[in-house]
């Protein structure tokens, strides 16, 4: 008996004992593979069996010029994987294969009416001689099953390569749809004679399915004629990238334009805005909405488009038509309209270029630049002026954020809310029907105003963090250093947020307005916003003359890379 018990009081020791020794193995285990592992998602190695590189590239550096990490979205960079209005998620797989015990993957659930990207910018030195340029990657998808009524449904990563002349070429890995493991894809190109590779963007993206894609071991390797050509990457991507990387023509678009009015209204008080639009024919009937809220003067840039498959100079119907449309008295006072009529059928919409011609009828102190299907709020001018007055020294570089809501359901005849209070009961109602604008589809891009502290602010206020989607509508005051929208951008994509994203670089602070705001009315889409968000290719070009505009503007502000003063 006395044994038994010896037994039964020492059993629970050795149980004890022998879970202590398994925490201990599975602690060693863990550092051992971190040890192992962290190394591995710093550099991201591809599978690199020796038999499998190619001849002429060297072992002690494997070349890929791409970076495992994601774009620091708080500041101007080209830097890293950016990532547009759907987010990508970052994780960690240690069941991808190859070599590597745990590898970082890239995953995005895919969405069968729009694209689903996120791109990387590499700007290539100008001293680098670049013969061939490797690409792979390797992908698994997960029930990715396309839909019918999408024709060109496509999973993808592309690598566009921007010569020195202005012509690029592309490099393709296609992969397939349903279910299925990590599997690699690889090509590679030559560079044409007598040309210097200037960029290369890569984009990794699926459109047209439905499902969940993962991408990981993105190489992309530029090899010389007589093997590798640098020991780092820095030897060939430039931080600060140079000048005239991508030629852009100055000539400006051959439109021919003509006033249909010029305000007359000249009794301008000290702080009078002018509200500054654009907008194309087919919605001009937004223009007789705005003026029947806004209590000041407006210059807009119409745009009159044509059938025309030749020139076309035959104006004087599309004049008739746009003075029948706008008809309500104080066009002929306070609007300043310029028709800007397209030469032919195919004519993109140049919307920056619109915004300009606008902007420079401008005869008033400040701009509030709107998108003409907006309703400013009540009484604005007497509000702005109340805001400004309290502020102690405002200057030519302030930007003031107007903050932006939207109907979810256009409002024909119920009026607008007259004052914030009435605005805020809308908003919170249980059948709201007003919420701030984009919070679904693309909240980062009005996050910075910070919403729930405008709610019980009375007080001018900061914007506390920028994000490099930030679009706000902004009053500004007019100066010769005010900088203008950047015209390379014309049709859908870009063209807004980088005009915020070049006034952040020039110097400007961002401060919020308490007391004005502005309501979207929800319309049809424009055809070319449904080609945007269906089209990789368009959606690819335009991410690059994205990137080209921030790296100008790096270098013309030197901020970021291009910075030249001492770090602290």
């Amino acid at each position: 008996m006395t044994s038994r018990r010896k037994l039964a009081r020492r059993a629970p020791v050795c149980s004890l004992t022998a879970i202590l020794w398994i925490a201990f193995g599975l602690s060693l285990t863990s550092v051992i593979v971190t040890v192992l592992y962290l190394p591995t998602l710093r550099s991201q190695p591809a599978e690199r069996k020796k038999q499998e590189l190619k001849p002429d590239v060297v072992e002690d550096w494997d070349g890929n010029v791409l970076l495992d990490q994601m774009t620091d979205q708080t500041h101007i960079s080209v830097g890293g994987w950016w990532v547009p209005h759907v987010r990508w998620e970052e994780e960690v797989s240690c069941t991808v294969g190859g070599r590597s015990l745990c590898q970082k993957v890239l995953s995005v659930m895919c969405k069968a009416d729009s694209v689903r990207a996120v791109y990387q910018y590499l700007p290539i030195r100008p001293d680098t001689d670049i013969k061939t340029i490797y690409f792979s990657a390797r992908s698994a998808a997960v029930d990715l099953q396309s839909v019918d009524s999408v024709h060109d449904a496509d999973y993808s990563a592309i690598a566009m390569v921007k010569f020195d002349d202005g012509s690029h070429q592309t490099l393709r890995l296609d992969f397939p749809s349903g279910s299925h493991p990590f599997i690699a894809a690889e090509n590679d190109m030559g560079v044409p004679n007598n040309q210097k590779v200037v960029s290369v963007l890569v984009m990794l993206f699926c459109h047209g399915y439905m499902g969940l894609v993962k991408f990981t071991d993105i190489i992309l390797k530029p090899v010389g004629a007589g093997g590798m050509i640098a020991t780092e990457r820095g030897d060939i991507v430039s931080s600060c990238p140079p000048a005239l990387l991508s030629p852009v023509s100055a000539t400006k678009p051959t439109f021919h334009y003509e006033h249909i009015f010029n305000a007359t209204f000249t009794e301008y008080k000290e702080d009078t805005v002018t509200l500054v639009t654009q907008v194309s024919m087919d919605r001009i009937a937004m223009l007789d909405r705005i003026i029947r809220h806004w209590d000041g003067p407006m210059a807009v840039a119409l745009y009159v488009p044509t059938t025309s498959q030749k020139p076309d100079t035959n104006h004087d119907w599309k004049r008739y038509y746009i003075n029948k449309k706008l008809r309500h008295p104080k066009f002929r006072t306070f609007c300043s309209v310029l028709a800007v009529y397209a030469n032919v059928v195919n004519d993109e919409y140049p919307i920056n270029y619109l915004r300009n011609l606008a902007l420079r009828m401008v005869k008033s102190k400040y701009v509030f630049l709107l998108d003409a299907d907006f309703i400013p709020s009540p009484n604005f001018q007497d509000n702005f002026r109340v805001l400004i007055n309290d502020q102690s020294d405002p200057t030519d570089r302030t930007a003031y954020v107007v903050p932006a809501f939207e109907f979810l359901e256009e409002q024909e005849d119920q009026p607008p809310p007259q004052d914030k209070e009435a605005l805020k009961q809308q908003i919170f109602a249980d059948d709201a029907n007003i919420l701030p604008f984009r919070s679904v589809e693309s909240p980062e891009s009005h996050r910075p105003t910070d919403y729930q502290r405008w709610y019980a602010e009375e007080q001018v206020y900061p914007v506390s963090t920028y994000q490099d989607k930030f679009e706000p509508y902004l009053v500004l005051r007019m100066s010769p250093s005010l900088p203008l929208y950047d015209e390379r951008f014309s049709g859908y994509g870009m063209n807004k947020v980088t005009h915020t994203m070049e006034l952040l670089a020039a110097g400007y602070q961002f401060l919020v307005l308490p007391n004005v705001w502005a309501i979207h009315v929800p319309h049809r889409s424009t055809s070319s916003n449904i080609q945007f968000l269906q089209k990789p290719l368009q959606r690819l070009h335009n991410r690059a003359t994205r990137f080209e505009f921030v790296a100008d503007i790096m270098r013309k502000y030197q901020v970021g890379p291009c910075s030249t003063k001492p770090k602290r």
